[in-house]
């Protein structure tokens, strides 16, 4: 099936780039996050990852709203021309989820940092304000958010990336040239 996708109808370099980023960082978090986790007691390894986890979703939660800008201000490939309501409506759907996502995962983890008494300090150098104090009960309460959002997030980007794939290979759709520089 042709896709009436076009050599124009790609996404420009800087959000292929930040696209990308988001990628590897995300599923570094989560792995370096499910990592440190399961190390027993208080280490030096596990305090180091800690910081290495938190530098990264602050790291993560400024390229998602630089990726959200870069979004609002350029022009947006379009849809397949074939594409029905119903797919374009999930498609976007989708994508507001993974956006909602990628803004709350960090957000919930830097409360859950702060309720447990501990601030961010970003690469060691940059101290986030403390916008709320230490708080035992919000503590559960955000670390549970935190923890049930990152995976919520995980299982998106397990779906996008399976759509992707359906697109590419069942549809025969050259959907993945929109996001891949070069090609």
């Amino acid at each position: 099936m042709a896709s009436g996708l076009d050599a124009q109808n790609k996404y420009s370099g800087l959000m292929m780039a930040v696209h990308w980023l988001m990628a590897l960082g995300i599923l570094t978090a989560f792995g370096v996050g499910l990592y440190m986790v399961d190390i027993p007691g208080i280490t030096p390894l596990k305090l180091r990852l800690y910081n290495w986890h938190k530098w990264l979703g602050v790291a993560l939660f400024t390229l998602v709203a630089a990726r959200m800008l870069i979004k609002l201000l350029s022009k947006q490939p379009a849809y397949p021309r074939h594409w029905g309501r119903h797919t374009i409506r999930m498609a976007k759907a989708g994508h507001w989820a993974l956006y909602l996502l990628m803004f709350a995962v960090p957000t919930f983890g830097y409360l859950f940092s702060l309720a447990a008494g501990f601030p961010v300090v970003w690469f060691g150098v940059i101290e986030l304000p403390v916008i709320i104090e230490k708080n035992a009960e919000m503590k559960d309460l955000y670390k549970l958010l935190h923890e049930l959002s990152a995976k919520l997030l995980v299982l998106l980007v397990v779906g996008h990336v399976a759509m992707v794939i359906k697109h590419q290979i069942k549809d025969r759709e050259n959907i993945l040239n929109r996001m891949i520089p070069g090609r």
